[in-house]
């Protein structure tokens, strides 16, 4: 019974790795990485506040705990922004 089943050529592939596994940046997804970073300076230059950088920080945390949880949690919900609200009734 410790006979391995013989496939034909061609049959199994490698895969690589950055083909399943997401792309993160400190623990964000990296394009929630680089709109939290542009939010940052951008707002801290036009609001002149430190305030900014603290909810940027803020939304760092929050995004690295929802991607610890769920890694495709970004693409989840923009898909699930589109569903009309009948849906959840």
């Amino acid at each position: 019974m410790s006979q391995k089943e013989e496939l034909p050529e061609g049959y199994e592939i490698p895969i690589h790795r950055s083909l399943v596994k997401p792309l993160y940046w400190m623990g964000v997804p990296r394009n929630l990485f680089i709109a939290e970073i542009l939010f940052a300076v951008l707002g801290g230059i036009f609001m002149k506040t430190w305030t900014v950088l603290f909810v940027a920080v803020a939304a760092h945390y929050l995004f690295r705990h929802l991607g610890q949880q769920d890694p495709q949690f970004h693409q989840v919900f923009w898909q699930g922004k589109s569903h009309k609200s009948y849906y959840y009734r």
